[in-house]
């Protein structure tokens, strides 16, 4: 077992919603060493989970990560002794939520909309992947026979659940719209002012103010520079992706487009 100061370790992680999270995952991580039951986390974002492999790793202790599509964001870590075997369905599941409705197309909103109604923890709520007439929804098992038993309307709308394993998950990138800017720099200051159309000024005042976040960290250089792949979050504007560097203009300004998530 190698230990980590995890006192400096902490020291290291500026946003104290991550570092409660990373906090709490190293406990349950102690739980499972000490007493050799296995445990499962609330959802995470990559950043958390990353900031945590070193502290689970220094156990004698398994984990896995799911659900593993590679563009699913929020995940669980599942921990077990050495010599355990899990099942992951026994901690996560999936639910297809079916629009019964032949009018009203559900969006991403509506669906987690109508989890937060019934006072649900978010943190127990995985990625909602939107198909015309159903979502598929990641959760904590323990709250899938809940969620079946009372929700039976979207707004207006009925709607049949269903649950499934997370293999039956439609998985897919969540619905996004094309941005195609031309800015001067891939500097963060830059790309911010583009996307929320504001002045330099005004993008400077709002990565300054803890406001963005870049792969999910908080980033208040307005100096980083900007690269593909690169997920952008926005207090009040969105979460976005620098989808490609699409080369120079005759100018010489950069071209690059953007996913908006919505």
């Amino acid at each position: 077992m190698k230990n980590i100061n995890s006192d400096k370790y902490f020291d290291f992680i500026k946003d104290e919603e991550t570092k409660n999270i990373v906090r709490k995952i190293l406990d349950k991580a102690s739980y499972v060493n000490k007493n050799f039951i296995p445990a499962h986390t609330e959802f995470i974002n990559p950043y958390a989970a990353e900031l945590s492999l070193p502290l689970i790793t220094q156990f004698n202790i398994q984990f896995k990560l799911f659900p593993s599509f590679e563009h699913g964001e929020r995940k669980v870590f599942i921990l077990y002794p050495e010599y355990f075997d899990v099942d992951p369905d026994d901690y996560i599941v999936g639910l297809k939520i079916k629009n019964k409705s032949k009018f009203k197309i559900l969006e991403h909103s509506d669906y987690l909309g109508s989890l937060m109604s019934l006072k649900i923890d978010r943190n127990k709520t995985g990625d909602i992947y939107v198909y015309d007439d159903f979502a598929d929804i990641v959760v904590h098992e323990d709250i899938a026979d809940f969620i079946i038993y009372n929700l039976d309307k979207i707004g207006n709308s009925k709607v049949e659940i269903e649950k499934i394993s997370i293999d039956e998950i439609a998985y897919k990138e969540q619905n996004h719209e094309i941005l195609n800017i031309t800015s001067s720099s891939l500097r963060l200051d830059n790309i911010v002012k583009h996307i929320t159309n504001k002045s330099r000024d005004a993008a400077t005042a709002i990565i300054n103010t803890g406001d963005v976040k870049v792969n999910f960290a908080v980033n208040d250089k307005t100096t980083y520079l900007v690269k593909e792949e690169d997920m952008i979050s926005i207090r009040r504007y969105g979460r976005f992706k620098i989808s490609k560097e699409l080369g120079l203009t005759k100018s010489g300004k950069n071209k690059i487009e953007i996913k908006h998530y919505i």
